[in-house]
């Protein structure tokens, strides 16, 4: 059935744009190990933030002054052990859950490291929400209907964490959404009920589990090409999938390297970097500018509210209350010889009502 939908466009004059006063700086000893990892994780007591060491297999918790509160893990199959720690999510409790796709499951740690439990994963590609407590929530895409020529649909999954029971599976609206640029990309399923998706040109779908839906095209969005430091890291990418492949890493690199170069950047910096916050607004890391500063934009009842102004070039962000921390890119500086950043977390009050 066709879902019933609205389009939406928004001037951005009528917008506004927020800066916020960096309340911790996290320059020198707070540096964190270089990663290829983006995830962050906030935790409940608001003052301890977590991230993945994707090249030792662990993970990596300090606290707003960027002493370590712990570092734990290691690559195995055994408690506390990960194979491909990709996700992380906070627990209600203080506690932190690692999403493990290649064993599928997600471990549950106290920051120190402690094993507190873990919980089978209802799919490989799992994606969890930011935060879980009885219930831990997250989608992955709908490999069949995407083979079947369904399109882009997702699914969600709704775990109980002591049982591993999937006691809620529901997929995303198929729309059509009359989109010209193309398909949804991906997206996330709202706290209770529906789904925000991510689609070409700036595009985002806000839709009900009735089938209405509000199709935005973000009004901040600006079609970029992306910069210098961006076609490195992506032919790097490619380098290293072609090497894991056992082709030479060369091969089709000319040809895609040059669409990419070609090609205006998306609005949303991953399909990853984007959540609900507790007040039920939606908040996306977008690729705007990403030199001297970055910027998250939030939505409300499927309307956009405002963006928020973050220093360097952020890589992942999580909310909890009035507090967002961010993982960022420093520049390059004069001690960075082998061209890689320094990886770093910041630290911002944003307020009870920002916008």
């Amino acid at each position: 059935m066709r879902s019933r939908f609205r389009h939406h466009c928004a001037a951005a004059g009528g917008s506004h744009s927020i800066d916020l006063v960096q309340s911790v700086s996290h320059s020198g000893p707070t540096t964190l190990t270089p990663s290829e990892d983006d995830q962050v994780a906030l935790l409940a007591d608001g003052q301890t933030a977590c991230v993945i060491e994707s090249y030792e297999v662990r993970v990596r918790c300090v606290d707003r002054d960027g002493a370590v509160v712990g570092v734990f893990g290691s690559e195995g199959e055994g408690p506390g052990e990960f194979a491909s720690p990709a996700f992380l999510a906070r627990g209600e409790d203080g506690t932190v859950g690692v999403a493990n796709l290649r064993l599928g499951r997600l471990t549950v740690l106290e920051p120190s490291g402690a094993h507190v439990s873990q919980v089978a994963l209802p799919s490989a590609a799992f994606s969890p929400l930011s935060s879980f407590g009885d219930i831990l929530t997250g989608a992955s895409v709908d490999i069949m209907a995407l083979m079947g020529g369904d399109g882009y649909r997702m699914n969600r999954f709704d775990v109980n964490t002591a049982s591993g029971e999937v006691v809620r599976r529901e997929g995303s609206p198929p729309g059509p959404w009359d989109i010209e640029c193309g398909d949804a990309v991906g997206g996330i399923p709202n706290r209770a009920d529906g789904w925000v998706l991510v689609a070409c040109e700036g595009h985002l779908i806000f839709a009900g589990d009735t089938g209405d839906a509000t199709v935005l095209r973000a009004p901040m969005y600006v079609a970029e090409l992306p910069d210098e430091q961006e076609v490195a890291e992506r032919e790097e990418e490619l380098k290293a999938f072609n090497r894991d492949l056992g082709v030479p890493e060369s091969m089709n690199l000319t040809e895609a390297m040059e669409r990419y170069r070609t090609t205006p950047k998306n609005y949303h910096l991953s399909t990853a970097q984007q959540l609900i916050d507790a007040a039920g607004r939606y908040w996306i890391a977008t690729q705007r500018d990403m030199a001297e500063w970055s910027y998250l934009d939030v939505y409300e009842n499927a309307a956009y509210v405002g963006s928020v102004r973050v220093r360097d070039r952020i890589r992942g962000f999580d909310v909890l209350g009035s507090t967002l921390v961010v993982l960022v890119d420093r520049p390059l500086g004069a001690d960075d010889a082998d061209g890689v950043p320094d990886l770093a977390l910041d630290w911002y009050e944003i307020g009870e009502n920002p916008f």
